[in-house]
């Protein structure tokens, strides 16, 4: 349709603005939305605290550099996720490194916005204190954990994180058994919700024979990130 009448986009584009509140419209004018390569950092250690970051997709981790020069895991973020909303409100420095470890969307919201929000809707307050008091309980909580068992290996005292919507499987050897891996486990994963089996094959039947290549990755990310919500697992044979 977009194709033969370019001009149903401006129609469908006019309509939604008319539908949208003054304040709604406001709030998408100053939020700015990012597209971060992996490997890419949001902020780091020390940087001024003007803004916090939403995770639309992908996977970040915050590492934290010591005195020493050694760096430790503090926590992994993904869809749905604040990031550096603590530094923001308490008008600190960044007190880690928040770094994509695969491609991901942000929307970053800036302490200005923040501010106007809070005032016009105090409910907003109210449901980040509770957000930030279940975080900080929860990292007392690991703590615990940890001091009374410190035998537990350092993967295992890392933040658990429930919020996967896209794993990869990618067999280690030629002899692995791929296809029927992916098929018990996406019958296992179906057990406990709502769970999409991908293959290559199909993505290039949806999206295009071109979609592997490398102008096509974004496209490709964002397709993908749009296939689950917060409770699903895409096993995906490469």
């Amino acid at each position: 349709m977009m194709k033969e009448n370019p001009r149903v986009v401006l129609y469908i584009a006019h309509l939604v603005v008319r539908r949208l509140s003054p304040f709604v419209r406001q709030v998408d004018f100053a939020l700015d939305w990012l597209f971060l390569e992996s490997g890419r950092a949001v902020y780091r250690q020390d940087d001024e605290s003007d803004s916090t970051y939403i995770v639309l997709s992908g996977r970040l981790r915050s590492v934290i550099t010591q005195k020493d020069g050694k760096k430790e895991l503090v926590g992994e973020y993904g869809k749905g996720d604040l990031i550096g909303v603590v530094e923001m409100v308490t008008q600190t420095k960044r007190s880690t490194t928040v770094i994509a470890v695969r491609d991901s969307e942000l929307a970053k919201l800036p302490e200005g916005l923040f501010n106007v929000i809070k005032l016009r809707y105090p409910i907003v307050v109210t449901r980040l204190i509770n957000l930030l008091g279940h975080r900080i309980l929860g990292s007392w909580k690991q703590r615990a954990i940890s001091i009374h068992s410190p035998s537990r290996s350092a993967l295992d005292s890392r933040p658990s994180q429930l919020n996967f919507s896209t794993v990869a499987i990618v067999a280690a050897t030629d002899d692995v058994p791929l296809t029927a891996f992916t098929y018990e486990l996406y019958h296992c994963l179906s057990a406990i919700g709502s769970t999409l089996r991908l293959t290559s094959d199909v993505v290039r039947k949806t999206l295009g024979t071109t979609i592997m290549d490398p102008n096509n990755e974004y496209r490709l990310s964002s397709w993908l990130a749009q296939q689950g919500g917060p409770a699903q697992d895409l096993p995906l044979p490469v």
